[in-house]
């Protein structure tokens, strides 16, 4: 018998105890205790108009996640259980389950697989925490049949060889770490850091867990290159834009001056910097990886040397689906409306051809067809051969992320 084989008879030893102990107990008795099934329909309550969007069995699925990650995440309520009344039918074996588990809390993880070194074996990295751990998922290799998952989000627990899922497996399709990290920000505006956003999941889990709704939303590309929301604000007190003539075109409005960079201010980079008089603060926005460096590089030609990691940078898909779970629209720094005359119609036409394409395109990608791109050309205005290059991309895209599916 080989390591795997080993570590998978501990695995279903480990599933039975899970199923008989948690599944068919301590979910319920949990759950009238503390006030918690109050306290978690009031959590599920405040995101049911995104929840809506999922079919009526993944609440109660969520649910008894939600309860179980309570029960024996760090400081939770298994350490009051271990001593009540209603364990002590339980034979040795069960209770050495039980506060093995309460010495080995559970988590939630954000996660990207490294590995596949047996069946149902994956060697993950927790892009959060920065450790790896080997974890034991069927589901995982269920869902890797039929998509190409670039990030994971997984309630996991230790049986003393590797970890196992939980609950619902949450795989995505296009959301990213910093996707991740935009989103947490915006649930609490206090994140600072990386701690900070594992401290704010093992709190409110319910928020991340509703990012199912766009598990398989793809990455939307345009000309080789990620559609994006990249941008960075500086304190730079009397900046003479006039020096930024040669490479800006520049225009001015209500104390603020719009400087779109030449060459890397269309389609698909909308690369532009935004000064702002009044404040003494420099925006830099564009709406690809390649529109930002080049705002960078340019600037510090003019003396200007910005710290090049910018302050949000976020996929497209997120923006919307952060705002179906939220209730509301996401504020990001704008000055466009001060200069609605100065933006080109060619430009807003593409953004909404963009924004068009990928709505009509998802019920296809939801359903695991093909998209029409003559029909969703013909809908949208754009030329046939264009749309078609651009779906081949965001599909060669994914594939390049997590490599040929794991079976």
């Amino acid at each position: 018998m080989d390591k795997y084989d080993r570590i998978k008879k501990v695995c279903d030893e480990n599933s039975k105890l899970t199923a008989k102990l948690v599944d068919k107990f301590l979910i319920y008795h949990a759950a009238a205790h503390d006030n918690l099934e109050k306290v978690m329909q009031r959590d599920f309550a405040r995101y049911s108009r995104a929840a809506a969007m999922l079919p009526a069995s993944w609440d109660s699925m969520a649910k008894a996640q939600y309860l179980a990650h309570r029960v024996f995440r760090e400081d939770g309520l298994i350490r009051k259980f271990l001593y009540h009344s209603a364990l002590k039918k339980l034979t040795s074996d069960e209770m050495k389950f039980l506060e093995f588990q309460a010495d080995n809390p559970w988590r939630f993880s954000f996660s990207t697989i490294t590995a596949n070194p047996a069946g149902d074996f994956y060697l993950m990295e927790d892009v959060f925490r920065g450790n790896d751990f080997l974890l034991y998922s069927p589901a995982v290799t269920e869902t890797l049949k039929t998509q190409r998952v670039a990030l994971w989000l997984t309630l996991v627990s230790f049986n003393g060889s590797c970890w196992q899922t939980y609950g619902p497996v949450n795989p995505f399709n296009g959301f990213e770490p910093d996707d991740i990290y935009f989103f947490a920000t915006e649930v609490n505006a206090d994140i600072d850091n990386e701690l900070d956003l594992i401290a704010e999941v093992e709190a409110n889990p319910v928020p991340f867990m509703l990012l199912i709704t766009g598990s398989t939303l793809p990455i939307l590309i345009s000309k080789n290159y990620r559609i994006l929301r990249v941008m960075a604000e500086y304190d730079i007190p009397n900046l003479d834009t006039r020096n930024l003539a040669g490479q800006f075109k520049s225009a001015y409005s209500h104390g603020v001056y719009r400087l779109t960079l030449k060459r890397w201010g269309t389609h698909p980079h909308f690369a532009e910097a935004w000064y702002d008089e009044n404040k003494n603060t420099l925006l830099l926005t564009a709406m690809t990886d390649r529109g930002f460096a080049e705002l960078i590089k340019v600037l510090a030609e003019y003396g200007l040397e910005l710290d090049a990691e910018p302050d949000v940078r976020v996929n497209q898909t997120m923006l919307k689906v952060a705002s179906d779970i939220l209730g509301r629209e996401i504020d990001l720094p704008d000055y466009s409306h001060l200069f609605q005359k100065d933006i080109s119609a060619e430009k807003q036409q593409e953004l909404d051809n963009l924004n068009m394409l990928l709505n009509l395109a998802i019920p296809d990608i939801n359903a695991g067809k093909e998209p029409d791109y003559r029909s969703i050309a013909a809908k949208t205005g754009m030329d046939p051969e264009s749309v078609k290059d651009i779906l081949q991309q965001v599909t060669e895209h994914i594939n390049k992320l997590k490599g040929p599916a794991k079976r």
